[in-house]
């Protein structure tokens, strides 16, 4: 089983249609198409939300590993439940 946490440090419009979210994966490797749930700071509210793709130093990759940083790729409609200090959690498998 995979056990996701990743940290929300900056959000970014990219296009007409999707935004980004850049930070770290802490824990198990992340990859395209994984469920997770947001976290807003201390509320316990929570969104799910699937990642549509996962960019690395300018390219679209289909993972990233722990203690590495990336931008999660999101559709614009999922922008207005993100927050800086956010956080995206998993447990997948």
């Amino acid at each position: 089983m995979r056990s996701i946490l990743f940290t929300v440090d900056r959000l970014e419009f990219v296009g007409s249609d999707q935004f980004m979210v850049a930070g770290r994966n802490c824990r198990d490797e992340l990859r395209r198409g994984d469920r997770l749930s947001l976290i807003k700071g201390c509320s316990t509210e929570q969104t799910e939300v699937l990642v549509d793709q996962i960019k690395m130093y300018d390219r679209i990759v289909g993972e990233v590993a722990h203690g590495h940083t990336a931008g999660l790729l999101f559709s614009n409609n999922l922008a207005a439940h993100f927050r800086l200090g956010s956080e995206l959690h998993g447990e997948i498998g």
